[in-house]
C-alpha cells in the first residue's frame, strides 16, 4: 500500500507552495484523508487528479471478469425461465384440482 502524502510531499510533487496546497484543499480541489489528526493525502486520489488513475485489474483480468459476468447473466436468465415454467405448471395443477 502507498504511504499517505504529507502537505510538503504534495507541494514538492506538484512544485507549488504548501500555501497553494492549503488553497486547493479549501476550494475542494483535493481532499484530505479524514479521521487523521495530521494533514495527509491519499496517493490514489492524487493520481486520479493528475490523470494517472491506475486500474485495479489488468486488461486480461478485466476481460476474464467481463466473460464471467456474461456467463452469470445467461445462467440467471435460464434460472428465471425455469422458475417461470415451474410457476406455470404449479398454477395449472391448482386449477385442475379446483375443477375436480
Amino acid at each position: 500500500m502507498d504511504r499517505l502524502l504529507t502537505k510538503k510531499d504534495l507541494a514538492e510533487r506538484w512544485q507549488v507552495s504548501e500555501h497553494t496546497i492549503d488553497e486547493y484543499t479549501q476550494k475542494g480541489i483535493i481532499k484530505r484523508v479524514s479521521k487523521i489528526a495530521s494533514i495527509r493525502f491519499n496517493p490514489q486520489h492524487i493520481r486520479e487528479i493528475e490523470g494517472t488513475k491506475l486500474e485495479r485489474f489488468s486488461p486480461l483480468e478485466r476481460r476474464k471478469l467481463e466473460r464471467e459476468v456474461e456467463e452469470l447473466k445467461l445462467k440467471l436468465k435460464k434460472a428465471e425461465d425455469v422458475i417461470a415454467q415451474v410457476q406455470m405448471l404449479s398454477t395449472g395443477h391448482v386449477y385442475n384440482l379446483k375443477a375436480i
